[in-house]
């Protein structure tokens, strides 16, 4: 929070925020692959469906991070003709393809788990094969640390999903490693059912991953820190009299570009408001990165006819639950009209 109560964000350069997600999801790649293939490996010598599709859905963590880093480069592109706003939604499409990867992913390993279930095949767990699972377990803790952090830090939705999906994978590794003990020490044989359980809880993040993300495209609202935080600073200012009707379309993580409609008195010219907008404009985008158009109504509540119709539209308010405000009042003396927005519920 900065010195006037306002939230304190810190905006890096398009380009410092592509390379340092570039370079988180370079190691993704690198750690992923390399867990992979020591899993498959581990998998197929020991038989173990449980390790395989914990193989597999490391193979699919990789491709999410390459995935992220394609997706990164397409939405740091400059506006241009036809995208006057950007290219910063692509961010958008990227997490909705780790969504279906990570699916897919979840689907066929589950496939697989249930043919193990089937055919009732055993595991040959080794000393290595838990020292396969240990490492897997430590590895992913650091990635999904290092990874969910500097998500947040670069407002990376897609980067953010890797890490949550890494996060997740230590409790897969876990259920993997207790499967082993339970197979070496007691003869207990659970690790079909274990892959089972591994490519259900596989296919619910992918899940949530699609749900949240289809929620940003549809345009979900916006957070209600963010939306309360512009009214305040809009109605901060002693030549507005009040605001309403605020609209935000996002274009990406961290861009928003809106509306607001304020009330200024009618005795106020162009010439004297149009700075003092024009600071403000300037104010919001530089606290909360965002884009804002100024609408006005000009009023003049000191008016004795102006005064009657706040009265009138009170008592009408009294008496309709569903009317949640009015504003934007104004008496035109030529048409002998009376002009005023009421927002209903």
């Amino acid at each position: 929070m900065d010195m006037k109560g306002n939230p304190k964000i810190t905006r890096l350069s398009d380009a410092e925020r592509e390379r340092k997600i570039s370079i988180v999801s370079g190691i993704g790649v690198a750690a992923n692959i390399l867990l992979s293939v020591i899993k498959a490996i581990a998998g197929v010598w020991s038989g173990s469906a449980a390790l395989i599709s914990d193989s597999v859905n490391n193979l699919t963590d990789s491709a999410s991070s390459l995935v992220t880093i394609i997706g990164t480069r397409v939405a740091s592109k400059k506006a241009d003709e036809e995208h006057p706003f950007g290219h910063k939604r692509g961010e958008y499409l990227t997490s909705l393809v780790i969504g279906i990867i990570i699916l897919a992913t979840g689907l066929q390993s589950l496939f697989h788990a249930l043919e193990k279930i089937y055919y009732g095949t055993r595991p040959e767990f080794t000393m290595a094969t838990l020292g396969v699972i240990l490492i897997s377990i430590l590895v992913k803790v650091f990635l999904s640390t290092y990874t969910i952090n500097i998500g947040r830090k670069t407002s990376s939705g897609a980067l953010i999903a890797s890490g949550e999906d890494a996060r997740n994978d230590i409790y897969l590794s876990i259920g993997t490693l207790i499967s082993a003990l339970l197979y070496m020490m007691a003869h207990i044989n659970v690790d079909a059912w274990m892959g089972v359980l591994i490519s259900l809880f596989v296919v619910r993040v992918g899940v949530l991953i699609l749900r949240d993300i289809s929620n940003v495209l549809l345009g979900q609202r916006v957070p209600d820190s963010l939306a309360a935080g512009i009214y305040r600073k809009v109605n901060s200012a002693p030549f507005i009299l009040g605001s309403y009707d605020l609209v935000l379309n996002n274009y990406g993580p961290g861009q928003y570009i809106g509306s607001i409609n304020v009330e200024l008195d009618k005795d106020t010219t162009v010439g004297e408001v149009y700075p003092l907008l024009h600071h403000l404009q300037d104010e919001i985008d530089r606290i909360y990165h965002v884009y804002i158009v100024f609408g006005f109504y000009a009023v003049h509540y000191d008016d004795e006819r102006s005064k009657a119709v706040v009265k009138v539209l009170n008592e009408f308010k009294k008496r309709h639950s569903e009317c949640l405000n009015f504003h934007g009042i104004d008496i035109y003396e030529k048409n002998k009209c009376v002009y005023a927005d009421i927002t209903l519920q």
